[in-house]
């Protein structure tokens, strides 16, 4: 099994045109904005009908996109020096801190 370190290590395999900063940081942000774009595309058109259904060939392409959010996250945390099993941990205190603000009777 994979951890989050070793697909940041994989995934920081970036091409050789984000030699400087600027573009090391540039490129994954744009991603993410041009994919975040396109899931909320996507989402529309499943919800076209007024309910939520995806066919298989949306799921796929969904999961596309979220592969290369991932990626794009793992781009700039490795330039920020934080590890994604961090960043993963860190989301699940975030996670168990919301979960007990929750009203019981809302979830």
């Amino acid at each position: 099994m994979n951890t989050f370190e070793e697909f940041q290590t994989l995934a920081a395999k970036v091409p050789l045109a984000l030699r400087n900063d600027r573009d090391r940081i540039k490129f994954p942000v744009s991603g993410l904005q041009e994919e975040t774009g396109k899931i909320g595309g996507l989402l529309a058109k499943a919800f076209a009908s007024g309910r939520f259904s995806l066919t298989l060939e949306q799921r796929t392409e969904l999961q596309d996109r979220f592969a290369d959010i991932l990626w794009y996250v793992a781009l700039l945390s490795r330039e920020a020096g934080i590890g994604m099993q961090a960043v993963a941990t860190h989301c699940i205190a975030q996670l168990q801190v919301r979960k007990r603000k929750l009203d019981p009777d809302r979830r």
